[in-house]
């Protein structure tokens, strides 16, 4: 958004940040972004991006509880998660099979920012979107288990109500948005870099 308001210093963003989708109508928003693959069939949608996940956990909760090696072996750990979502479960796939993992904690949290830090405090396992972890794992803060299981991957839209009378700086936001995400994010994108065996080119 900062650099947004730079390449348009007349504008001005009011930026909400909630755990559940909002009315754009009834809330007079112009723009809401939504991780999700279920979307409202009134709202117009734009994809921008994808968003993954990953199963971590700090090094100090694996060496107290030990490493799960197998999805089921995620039923006796202790896992951080959201609250108030139903009853609890990791869906993990593998090479076309898909399982699902009824999981079970001590803390819970119902704003997904804050459950990184209970997983960085070894409170537990847990399953999070690698915008907010990927920083964590390449500093060995947390450790991805589990790597050939991967959970669902979900997108990243924006939403808006229709593509008539549309302002010309929500287009302008649209495209920024667009670019930026890309294909690959760039969270993703740095964590791929990061993962990428090194060469080493030898002079005759």
């Amino acid at each position: 958004m900062t650099t947004f308001l730079a390449l348009h210093p007349q504008t001005e963003i009011e930026l909400i940040a909630l755990e559940r989708a909002v009315n754009l109508v009834e809330e007079r928003i112009d723009l809401t972004l939504r991780i999700s693959n279920q979307l409202e069939p009134n709202l117009v949608a734009r994809r921008l991006g994808v968003c993954r996940s990953v199963v971590c956990a700090s090094p100090a909760y694996l060496a107290a509880a030990g490493m799960p090696r197998t999805p089921d072996d995620l039923r006796r750990h202790r896992c951080v998660g959201r609250a108030h979502v139903g009853r609890p479960e990791y869906r993990l796939t593998k090479g076309g099979q898909t399982v699902r993992i009824p999981v079970r904690g001590t803390l819970s949290a119902n704003e997904t920012v804050v459950i990184p830090h209970g997983v960085l405090a070894g409170a537990g396992i847990g399953l999070l979107p690698t915008y907010l972890v990927g920083e964590h794992l390449r500093r060995g803060h947390l450790v991805r288990l589990l790597p050939a299981w991967e959970p669902e991957t979900l997108g990243i839209h924006a939403l808006y109500l229709s593509h008539s009378h549309q302002p010309r700086l929500l287009r302008a936001m649209l495209d920024f948005l667009a670019e930026r995400f890309g294909p690959e994010p760039s969270w993703d994108r740095e964590s791929a870099a990061v993962a990428k065996p090194r060469t080493r080119a030898a002079r005759a």
